[in-house]
């Protein structure tokens, strides 16, 4: 019974209590037959006491059980909750992992948006320029349009005026339609002997004023009359030089300059006429010996004298130069001569001819020509007009913008 009794708290029980198989069926049938063997109290006693001992190791066996059920229920929720915390560190990874996916994204939206922003403050800064551009250029076409409408109604009003200066004009005599043409006669005299310097043609032109003048047939047109006729006379006084035909002159000259010969010295001296020619003849070998022996011995050294002075000749580079010079002298000459300017003319054409003197020859036939068309050059006077304006001019205008010659109190008023 002792050995039964076991202390239900030590390790080897606790053990038992895991181990513990189940009760032996052969322990039942004691139990019925307890009432059979002459021992029964004993044996019941001992029956007892075994049945008590199996309450008390089933009840622990029962305690270790469900202690032991505990124990698993513990480790499953323990592994429950560990598998639940791993899910939910997994979870928590996955969300902060795509939380900074989503923040890289967002990251990347915003560079890419202030990328667009920086494009669109560029375009809008762009459009700001274009629109100030086009604000000046509106400003500026704004000012040119109203110059032109303000030269429009400038223009409208000289139109008008000059619609009524026509009409005014249109209800006048023919007469005034002859006073503009001598008034445009008069004002291309002007033209011809101020510009042109062609006093002949106008001479004529103030003729022909005079002649539109004489037709209309007005006495009160005396004093303009007069005017031209003190202009005519005025013109035919004038001494000018006929610039044209100078300046043709001067052209023929220069042309025939690369004609002309140089002054070279004469080297065709003439032969002694005392030299009688070789025979042909073979008997007079010996006169013929003595000629060319005679010849040879002459000729051999010759001395001849000059009394001239030789110039050294020219190259021919030196040649071009010569003519180039002598060109531009009479060229000058031109130049001056449509500057009416008297002293550079004469100098011009002096200094050309003392050039040809100097290096061309004188014994030829286009060297003298050239050298006397240079003195008749020479003597040509450059004068220049002295009159600046005619008399007319004033009363013809008074003629075709009043239609009448206003007199000089009315004027000076």
């Amino acid at each position: 019974m002792e050995n039964n009794k076991k202390d239900p708290n030590s390790p080897a029980t606790q053990d038992e209590k895991v181990i513990s198989p189940a009760p032996s069926p052969v322990e039942k049938p004691a139990v019925a037959k307890k009432g059979n063997t002459p021992n029964s109290s004993a044996t019941d006693k001992k029956t007892k006491s075994a049945q008590n001992n199996d309450t008390q190791m089933n009840n622990q066996r029962r305690k270790a059980k469900a202690s032991s059920w505990w124990i698993r229920l513990g480790v499953l929720l323990s592994l429950v909750i560990a598998i639940a915390a791993i899910a939910a560190c997994y979870w928590i990874y996955l969300q902060l992992d795509k939380q900074d996916s989503d923040q890289v994204q967002l990251e990347q939206t915003i560079t890419e948006q202030a990328k667009q922003n920086q494009s669109l403050k560029y375009e809008v800064q762009q459009v700001e320029m274009t629109s100030n551009k086009r604000f000046s250029t509106l400003e500026q076409q704004q000012l040119n349009d109203t110059k032109a409408y303000a030269k429009l109604a400038e223009l409208q009003q000289s139109n008008k005026l000059l619609q009524e200066r026509v009409n005014v004009i249109a209800q006048r005599s023919p007469n005034h339609w002859m006073a503009s043409e001598a008034e445009y006669l008069v004002r291309m005299a002007g033209r011809k002997l101020w510009l042109e310097n062609d006093p002949q043609t106008a001479m004529g032109l103030l003729q022909s004023a005079d002649e539109r003048i004489s037709a209309m047939k007005d006495p009160a047109l005396t004093v303009l009359r007069k005017a031209l006729a003190d202009d005519i006379n005025k013109v035919k006084s004038l001494k000018t030089t006929d610039i044209t035909n100078t300046i043709f002159d001067l052209d023929t000259v220069i042309n025939g300059l690369t004609l002309l010969p140089l002054n070279r010295v004469d080297e065709n001296f003439q032969e002694n006429s005392d030299t009688q020619p070789m025979t042909d003849s073979i008997d007079d070998w010996q006169q013929n010996l003595a000629r060319t022996w005679h010849d040879l011995t002459d000729g051999f050294v010759t001395i001849r004298k000059r009394t001239t002075d030789l110039e050294p000749l020219l190259s021919p580079e030196q040649q071009w130069y010569l003519v180039e010079n002598i060109r531009n002298k009479l060229l000058q000459a031109q130049l001056s001569l449509y500057r009416f300017d008297q002293v550079n003319y004469q100098q011009s054409i002096a200094l050309a001819d003392k050039w040809l003197q100097q290096y061309f020859d004188l014994t030829d036939t286009k060297t003298k020509e050239t050298v006397e068309a240079l003195d008749k050059l020479a003597r040509v006077k450059v004068e220049k007009i002295t009159l600046n304006k005619f008399q007319a001019s004033p009363l013809l205008q008074q003629l075709v913008t009043y239609g009448e010659i206003m007199p000089a109190e009315e004027l000076a008023q």
